[in-house]
């Protein structure tokens, strides 16, 4: 890994001024090495004094806590949590997209069954669920994630008052983003309460029937509820998109929508309450919602390198985020020197910086530059020729 070790190093010479974390001397850090050592609870008197470590020491990975303490340096038990900010990891890999997925490849770990796209839960062969991926990355991934951004902001601002400058957004390097309230009430929030705002984002474990408001034999909804203005509007969209709502209910769902009341036999009632439970979450953000109640939570340092692409973990603006595209914006590491690679698993065409690389097969042996070979090498696709 010598080659990409010194690609890293002419990265965070040139780029060290980029590396941004707040209040730094109040942070846990953590590193991991090209040879695969963790070095963890970290701290640092001040923003140089991080910049001049990853300088002389270039990491593979590089992260930050999400968790504010008086003493960071310490065990976990003694490091003394003063608040937390709330992060919400947006990731590709957990939305089980076909196109998204489809140069993945798995391999059975028992009977070494292999497969493309899509891994399945049992091998087909052994039926045994230890099944391991190497997944690909694509535009379509990222436009997936792109797209739950785009909810998530929504309802920090609209719903939980969150302020729109207050937002960051961070591209974490590979297959999704991270989305950042760092200050304000929603920070002192507990474990529990992290955990109950999740689960308000993603509509999970929604019911409807306590919104339910019945007058004179007619009902209406109390829209106050921000989960369910989101599921009516998207049964407004499914009803004006699809058509495929019962005939008998697509009026009177219009007609709630606006708020207003309804005549509604038991069934159709019935019938209505499991459709605003689908689409409740049909119409949340999908986040790991583990991720947002851990506080002892580790997130990547921002424009620092990631470690299975070589991109940059790039802090974005609202704005920015809309346009942004990894595979030109992202590209951290030079062309220079190019590099020679043996394929070991199969590589996808693939765009980076404008130019294309590939298909190419295990076994095959290429000269590319240095930003694409440490693509396919930290993708577990191909090692250095020279090795």
């Amino acid at each position: 890994m010598r080659e990409l070790r010194d690609l890293f190093s002419r990265y965070y010479r040139s780029m060290a001024r980029t590396i941004y974390v707040s209040e730094v001397p109040m942070r846990e850090f953590m590193f991991r090495d090209f040879e695969g050592k963790v070095r963890r609870h970290i701290s640092f008197g001040s923003l140089g004094e991080l910049r001049r470590f990853m300088t002389d020491d270039p990491p593979l990975h590089a992260y930050y806590s999400v968790s504010l303490y008086r003493n960071p340096a310490a065990p976990m038990e003694e490091k003394e949590p003063v608040r937390a900010e709330l992060l919400f990891d947006i990731d590709s890999t957990d939305f089980e997209d076909e196109e998204c997925e489809r140069d993945s490849l798995w391999r059975c770990k028992e009977c070494g069954r292999t497969g493309r796209g899509l891994p399945p839960e049992r091998c087909p062969d052994c039926g045994s669920e230890r099944i391991e991926v190497n997944h690909w990355l694509n535009e379509r991934c990222i436009s997936l994630t792109k797209g739950e951004v785009a909810k998530l902001v929504d309802v920090l601002s609209d719903e939980l008052g969150a302020p729109l400058d207050e937002i960051a957004i961070s591209y974490t390097g590979n297959r999704g983003f991270h989305v950042r309230v760092p200050d304000g009430p929603l920070t002192s929030l507990s474990k529990e309460g992290r955990r109950e705002v999740a689960f308000y984002i993603m509509g999970r474990g929604f019911d409807p029937v306590p919104l339910i408001r019945v007058e004179k034999g007619s009902i209406r909804f109390d829209l106050r509820s921000g989960v369910l203005r989101r599921a009516l509007i998207y049964l407004e969209k499914r009803v004006d998109q699809r058509g495929d709502l019962p005939s008998r209910l697509k009026d009177k769902v219009m007609v709630l929508i606006e708020g207003g009341s309804v005549r509604m036999g038991g069934r159709e009632r019935r019938l209505l309450i499991d459709l605003l439970r689908e689409a409740a979450q049909a119409s949340g953000a999908r986040i790991d919602w583990m991720v947002t109640t851990d506080t002892g939570r580790l997130t990547r340092i921002p424009n620092s390198l990631h470690g299975k692409t070589g991109f940059r973990a790039l802090s974005l603006t609202l704005d920015e985020y809309q346009q942004f595209n990894p595979f030109t914006d992202a590209v951290g590491l030079p062309g220079e020197p190019e590099i020679d690679v043996r394929v070991t698993l199969p590589v996808p065409r693939f765009k980076l910086k404008g130019e294309t690389f590939g298909p190419h097969s295990p076994g095959e042996e290429v000269r590319i530059p240095g930003f694409a070979a440490a693509f396919i090498i930290l993708r577990g696709r191909a090692e250095p020729a020279n090795r």
